[in-house]
């Protein structure tokens, strides 16, 4: 078994992206059940206030957005990597394509009125008001997942036909016949949409897509231990501390290592991360912080979709 711990719930669309991965590099790994929404003190504890869902902990370093999460897993094993280098550019942006912009368009169907009375059949009365108002606080002050649900429905039928005149000609994959990041990104969002009965007629009718989907999804998760939230941060509170050097430390827009910062998301759950900005790569940086749970902690974010302000 190895060390990652994957902060999750069932429900989560971004974190059936890194089970399946997971399950793909047939990965042991534990997993801690997270609240649907906020509060989360134990998860905050260890990210500082991030708050989108999954979380990738591997002893005191704390691994944010899914974009960074693959890769980390991705490096992790020695089989073939879903980044491949003669189409790196063609998978990276067709993930970044996923999961912003089909990602808004499966959220805005699954709240279409279709949607919405799909969902309200599936989870108890008292729960919709304080998810509803739980997602539009994550929304606040942001610009993703701000689609309708009528612009939702002109495209998918478009993205869909698509997806099927390429599977139909050059798969078995989106990008041929290697299993690309791009595979994982755009299947958890017709996932989410496959989720929803109301929805997921829009599906129907693309035999390749459908074919697609049941191959990735047969992947599985792998092989998953359960944990509590305060074992998890327990594993990390006795972590090793590590002295960070500026040896390799790149310096991008004038920040130093050391600096004190904030790192806020651009789309939406625009909650400042404030530490010691200790690691700066071309497309990662990490900051250093200290809670009284948790301990001493290294919280990783890719650079794509963050902004990095002065504390």
């Amino acid at each position: 078994m190895n060390d990652f711990i994957l902060h999750h719930y069932d429900a989560s669309p971004f974190s059936e992206k890194i089970r399946t991965l997971l399950g793909h590099k047939n990965a042991h790994y534990k997993v801690v059940n997270i609240p649907v929404i906020m509060p989360k003190p134990e998860l905050v504890a260890l990210t500082g206030g991030y708050r989108k869902t999954p979380v990738l902990q591997r002893d005191n370093h704390i691994y944010c957005d899914t974009r960074l999460i693959a890769r980390v897993i991705d490096e992790q094993f020695s089989a073939q990597s879903i980044f491949p280098l003669g189409l790196s550019l063609t998978v990276n942006t067709l993930a970044q394509w996923a999961d912003q912009h089909l990602f808004s368009v499966a959220v805005a169907l699954t709240f279409s009125p279709a949607g919405f009375e799909a969902f309200r059949q599936q989870v108890p009365e008292k729960f919709i008001e304080a998810f509803m108002n739980d997602r539009a606080k994550m929304r606040d002050g942001g610009n993703g997942l701000s689609m309708d649900a009528h612009t939702a429905l002109q495209l998918i039928p478009i993205y869909l036909q698509q997806m099927e005149q390429q599977l139909s000609i050059g798969g078995p994959y989106i990008c041929g016949d290697q299993i690309s990041i791009a595979d994982f990104s755009i299947y958890h969002c017709l996932w989410f949409i496959n989720n929803n009965a109301g929805v997921s007629p829009l599906l129907k009718g693309y035999p390749k897509l459908h074919q697609w989907f049941e191959i990735i999804k047969a992947i599985g998760h792998g092989t998953q231990t359960s944990i509590d939230a305060t074992t998890a941060i327990e594993i990390a509170g006795s972590a090793q501390k590590i002295l960070f050097s500026n040896d390799d430390f790149l310096v991008v827009n004038g920040f130093t290592f050391g600096q004190r910062v904030e790192i806020i998301p651009i789309d939406y759950g625009i909650t400042p991360v404030n530490g010691e900005l200790i690691v700066s790569k071309r497309d990662e940086i990490a900051i250093k912080r200290i809670d009284e749970k948790a301990g001493e902690a290294y919280v990783h974010f890719p650079r794509v979709g963050y902004k990095i302000v002065t504390a």
